[in-house]
């Protein structure tokens, strides 16, 4: 039968109209925004999950000085894999759209390997057609149809695509940014290849593997295999790529992983902003059903049913929040929250996927905590009997109002503290809650001041001002006869045709080649001043793995094998076998000072257990230092092994030999690559800050309003006008509101470093919380600001208050 209390359901929703909308609200705006967002990364995730298989995608490369002959690639073929030709030739790129130097990276049609996908338009079919790469093609206003001009030939767009193998524009594959501004991949026919290319082309070749499931120390042995098998054929090796340390395939994939950890964080504050709201909300709301909860119960009506009551309008309004949370966010906002990486990265068509885990963590979980806190409430207040009930005698302790204030204050100042006073439990649960909302807001507004920061920070890490990455030993300091015999060689490796060269010169240099020592270090051909090369120290640079807090991930960590009286390094002691890690790796990874700790290489599978001496204090190193000869030791090398220089002065080296430069001004780029991948996060993560704050703040505040109504009608019963009780009530409200911004930053501060740890624990690197001044007092204003709204709300409810509310019997 039905129960007569469904009645009541219509007037309470009525009258408790803004507990339920801002019920319905918070957990609309949360579940859109973060459902919005991990409904498109989870998408993407599996569409690059899918890739390697789906787009025949490769499992390495390897470049070459010139195009190898069948029986080379046979030879390769032999240990075990599959070898495809992936040339390009990089040219000068005009559209009509930009004014900036801009470079088209060239391929022919593919039909084997790390095939291509178009969103628009076909593969070319003719010479004067070009396809091109759809971020490019995004940021560039380009669309099928229009012309372009290729090293001064005019060329028709006649599709837009996106490779596998290029998903992040990387001009080199050892390059600290992307670039998709100004760097485009583009297919053409072979006919406009050969036509474009004939100044001369890249000679890289894919292979895919016969067993795609080898492991990455297997496949390192592999590739170790091919590069031998190469040379022994004549070929001359520039690079070698596996697909794992492939930026164009990897970088993507590894930024939308990360990403999704940020978002979690944020999911679970949002959980924990809703589930103190709840908890607010359903005591406020016995409190003020006491009396009818009582008389329900001392009518005969059952604990079960009472509770059955109460459980009606949280379950329907979170159903409904719940419903409008899933509908905006999959429908209205997974685009724009896709957009975030379609317009950075070459990915292929966008399909929305279910995914079970989204829904759990974005619906299911928010609406178990309003349900569960609600039923928890109401159990524990249901032991109570209908006496205690009926006297509101709900287990608070007095209110304050016994309590004497001096006689020399004026009215209004005791009747605020009074009001103070009397509410304080409901105060106290209010600067909790802004802790919350304000954690919130600083959260959204320390990102990008935290990425600057680790760039700056991670420049001033950098002890000189070139560190200089070799693909193999290159020494400085020979001899001029030597740098002429190692260029004879390099020129007599690098000519494919040798007949070219006068037969006097060709005589000259084979004999010059030949007392290249093969057992010694390789020596630069280009002269370098001797103070240069003096101030030049040789170093080694290896890596190795050790497991990230807070995630499932690994940290790659930057292994330097030093001199032990190092004029760079100047404070780092590695004297005496000693390993110093940065302070960075200690905090990210608990690797702590005078213990024990594993570091894996992934490369050969090999787990190294070292002794770590000492953390030095950068915040954002993440290195470790020991030795070059512990280094060169631990890693299998020679004695005399490095493959880097760190040096103040600018060096001239080989390009061949030449893998990576970094400098300080080289994190600037990384700065701005920051900045803008995480800029429009940034944004959104304060889009939903600033109304779950108004909300917040409205719903908590809220309370004391609802404690005082019958005060409120009291003082209008007395004569006393609107805006009289406004400055008693509401100002009182005010003050408390401002002052718990304030006082709520040390907290913030100290609960921050950890949050920002967990939510960056996917990424690379050690980011501390950074939060200059300005942002502190931005979060302030815009606190101040939220409560103005709120405030003139309440000045509304206020006026509302009817006069019969003094007249009804309390008891």
């Amino acid at each position: 039968m039905r129960s007569p209390l469904n009645k009541r359901l219509p007037r309470e929703l009525r009258n408790n109209l803004g507990k339920y909308l801002g019920i319905f609200l918070l957990m609309g705006i949360a579940i859109a925004m973060t459902s919005g967002f991990l409904v498109a990364a989870s998408s993407i995730q599996r569409i690059a999950e899918e890739m390697p298989e789906k787009y025949h995608v490769e499992d390495g490369r390897i470049t070459t000085n010139f195009e190898a002959d069948d029986a080379t690639l046979a030879a390769v073929e032999e240990l075990g894999c599959t070898v495809y030709p992936n040339f390009s030739c990089d040219l000068p790129l005009f559209v009509p759209t930009s004014d900036d130097e801009l470079t088209v990276r060239l391929i022919k049609n593919r039909t084997d390997v790390n095939l291509a996908v178009y969103a628009e338009g076909e593969a070319p079919a003719s010479s004067d057609e070009i396809a091109l790469d759809r971020a490019f093609c995004a940021n560039n206003g380009l669309s099928v149809g229009d012309e372009v001009k290729v090293a001064g030939k005019s060329l028709v767009i006649s599709g837009i695509m996106t490779l596998p193998d290029d998903v992040a524009s990387f001009m080199n594959n050892s390059d600290l940014v992307f670039n998709e501004l100004t760097l485009a991949y583009a297919q053409v026919t072979p006919e406009a290849y050969d036509d474009l290319a004939a100044g001369g082309s890249i000679f890289t070749y894919s292979f895919v593997l016969d067993d795609r499931d080898m492991s990455l120390p297997d496949r390192v042995n592999f590739e170790e295999d091919v590069a031998e098998t190469l040379a022994d054929h004549g070929a001359v090796v520039t690079d070698l790529v596996d697909k794992d340390a492939n930026q164009g395939i990897t970088y993507a994939a590894d930024d939308v992983k990360g990403d999704q950890v940020m978002w979690q964080v944020l999911l679970v504050m949002l959980i924990v902003i809703m589930g103190f709201v709840f908890v607010v909300l359903t005591n406020a709301t016995i409190e003020s059903e006491s009396a009818i909860i009582g008389t329900l119960l001392a009518s005969g009506y059952r604990k079960r049913e009472i509770l059955r009551h109460y459980l009606v309008l949280p379950v329907a309004v979170g159903l409904l929040g719940c419903a409008m949370g899933n509908l905006i966010g999959r429908v209205l906002l997974s685009d724009p929250m896709k957009g975030l990486y379609y317009n950075s990265y070459n990915l292929p068509p966008y399909v929305a996927s279910w995914s079970t885990r989204v829904f759990v963590m974005t619906t299911v979980v928010p609406f178990a905590v309003l349900v569960g806190i609600t039923i928890i409430g109401l159990l524990a207040r249901l032991r109570l009997t209908p006496l205690q009930f009926l006297r509101h005698e709900l287990g608070h302790a007095a209110h304050g109002g016994g309590l004497r204030l001096p006689d020399a204050l004026g009215f209004v100042t005791r009747f605020r503290l009074r009001v103070f006073v009397r509410n304080w439990s409901h105060f106290l649960t209010l600067f909790f809650g802004i802790c919350f909302g304000s954690l919130l807001l600083v959260f959204a507004f320390c990102l990008i001041p935290t990425m600057t920061h680790y760039a700056e920070s991670r420049a001033a890490d950098i002890p000189a001002n070139h560190i200089y990455g070799l693909k193999a030993p290159l020494e400085l300091d020979g001899t001029a006869s030597q740098r002429e015999a190692y260029e004879a060689a390099e020129t007599l490796a690098t000519t494919k045709d040798l007949t070219s060269i006068a037969p006097e010169r060709l005589l000259s240099m084979m004999l010059q080649a030949q007392t290249v020592d093969r057992d010694a270090h390789a020596v630069s051909t280009r002269e370098n001043d001797s103070d240069a090369v003096a101030q030049a120290e040789k170093v080694t640079i290896e890596s190795l793995q050790t497991p990230r807090n807070f995630s499932d991930s690994n940290e790659d960590v930057s292994v330097y094998g030093i001199p032990e009286h190092s004029r760079y390094w100047t404070g780092v002691d590695v004297s005496d076998g000693r390993v110093v890690v940065g302070g960075g790796l200690a905090r990210k990874c608990g690797v702590a000072a005078g213990e024990d700790h594993d570091f894996t290489d992934k490369y050969s599978g090999k787990t190294h257990t070292l002794h770590v001496d000492e953390v030095n204090d950068s915040i954002t190193d993440t290195s470790m230092y020991m030795s070059i000869d512990a280094c060169n030791e631990l890693f299998g090398e020679d004695a005399d092994y490095f493959n880097a220089y760190a040096s103040d002065a600018a060096l001239d080296l080989n390009p061949r030999y030449l893998a990576t430069e970094v400098t300080p001004e080289s994190m600037d780029a990384i700065a701005d690559q920051m900045q803008n991948s995480m800029g429009s996060i940034a944004r959104v993560i304060g889009f939903v800050a600033v109304p779950i704050y108004l909300v917040l703040m409205y719903l908590l505040t809220k309370t004391v309003i609802d404690r005082s109504a019958r005060a409120i009608s009291y003082m209008k019963v007395f004569g006393y006008e609107d805006r009289e009780i406004d400055r008693l009530y509401v100002r009182s409200i005010s003050v408390t509101v401002v002052v718990s911004i304030i006082l709520a930053l040390p907290l913030i501060i100290a609960s921050l470093g950890g949050i920002l740890s967990v939510a960056m624990s996917s990424y690379g690197g050690y980011m501390q919380a950074y939060v200059p001044l300005s942002s502190f007092l931005g979060e302030i204003a815009l606190g101040i600001a939220v409560y103005t709204v709120v405030a003139f709300l309440h000045v509304r409810r206020i006026r509302r208050v009817p006069l019969s509310l003094a007249m009804k019997v309390q008891e």
